[in-house]
């Protein structure tokens, strides 16, 4: 069984809040903060993935510095879904196109991630995993994109790229030992982290 084939298999046994507790202790879980949730909105991410030498890369957008609640984080391409759209699927697809130019007919969509409510900016997002035949050529949308990160599937789960860091905030709070990645030189840290770590739960059973 290929690589493919076993992570899409993987994906019909999720391990979900369990691998997002560990890198957000203090968050509520989805299941606790989306019930007390009022007038939410959808959104769609797309973590994608495509051969490189014996392995796979997995690819991450640099939002550009905005004055915003995600500004200059490093997230899964995507967004929210918009009135004539019927799934968070074509938001994720229509997104990824529009943010770094990846044609919707080249991904391969294997499965879903678990949902990840953030309370913050009050969206349920829906996280899918695409694969690619080979390395994409991106085309930013340079007003939401500053940097197209990749890194090697495996550097999930190596211990010395889950770190503990300190989080400045837009309105001027700091947030001390938050549990994050550290991948391609870049922090990975809230909502994409705990995606991240659900990802590394389902490679340790390979």
């Amino acid at each position: 069984m290929n690589f493919k084939t076993s992570f899409q298999h993987e994906l019909k046994n999720l391990p979900g809040e369990i691998a997002h507790l560990e890198m957000f202790p203090l968050r509520p879980l989805t299941s606790e903060s989306l019930p007390k949730a009022t007038d939410y909105r959808l959104s769609g991410v797309m973590a994608l993935l495509y051969p490189h030498e014996s392995s796979f890369r997995m690819i991450l957008t640099e939002r550009q510095t905005y004055d915003g609640k995600h500004s200059g984080q490093m997230s899964f391409p995507g967004g929210k879904l918009e009135p004539y759209e019927t799934t968070s699927l074509q938001a994720a697809l229509r997104e990824t196109f529009e943010e770094i130019g990846i044609d919707p007919d080249t991904i391969e969509v294997v499965g879903q991630l678990s949902d990840v409510f953030i309370p913050v900016s009050n969206f349920l997002v829906h996280p899918f995993v695409g694969f690619l035949e080979k390395e994409p050529t991106y085309k930013l949308d340079v007003r939401e994109v500053k940097n197209v990160i990749t890194f090697e599937i495996s550097e999930l789960l190596k211990t010395e790229n889950r770190i503990e860091t300190i989080i400045e905030l837009g309105n001027g709070a700091t947030m001390k030992g938050v549990p994050a990645f550290f991948l391609g030189e870049r922090v990975v840290w809230g909502a994409t982290a705990l995606m991240l770590n659900e990802i590394r739960f389902i490679l340790q059973r390979f």
